[in-house]
């Protein structure tokens, strides 16, 4: 009888942990920002507030030169994820429009689990590529 109960509570813990973590919701400031590698500002704000985790969401992001100018017709390409576990992104998020001057929306994103998180930005113009890191914890 004792071997049961602990096995109930076992089942019962799990399934509450895989509930808990299945609609874990994200509280952090919605609005990130580095320097890209030639000093130019890079701003993404996420467009679900809160995060979710385990649904896909889109980002805007503001980009500048180090003078706050925008930058315009940048052709930019997004990769990162979780560097502590040796995985990526589970989705393949991408740059779809420019939406203004120097602002662009990013759609597809998505985190699988809470944790170290990390987006890199290899960012295309006339004058050559520059790139950025963006490093958070969700």
């Amino acid at each position: 009888m004792q071997h049961h109960l602990t096995r109930s509570r076992f089942l019962y813990l799990t399934l509450l942990c895989v509930f808990c973590f299945s609609s874990y919701v994200i509280a952090q400031d919605k609005a990130l920002a580095t320097r890209t590698r030639a000093g130019n500002l890079l701003r993404v704000e996420s467009l679900l507030d809160p995060i979710e985790i385990n649904r896909i969401h889109s980002w805007e992001m503001i980009l500048q030169t180090a003078n706050e100018r925008p930058i315009q017709n940048a052709k930019i390409t997004v990769t990162g994820g979780m560097p502590e576990h040796d995985h990526g992104l589970p989705t393949l998020p991408q740059v779809t429009q420019e939406i203004g001057a120097g602002r662009y929306l990013i759609e597809g994103i998505r985190f699988h689990m809470p944790g170290k998180w990390e987006m890199n930005f290899s960012i295309e113009t006339d004058t050559g590529t520059d790139i950025a890191t963006l490093e958070f914890t969700l």
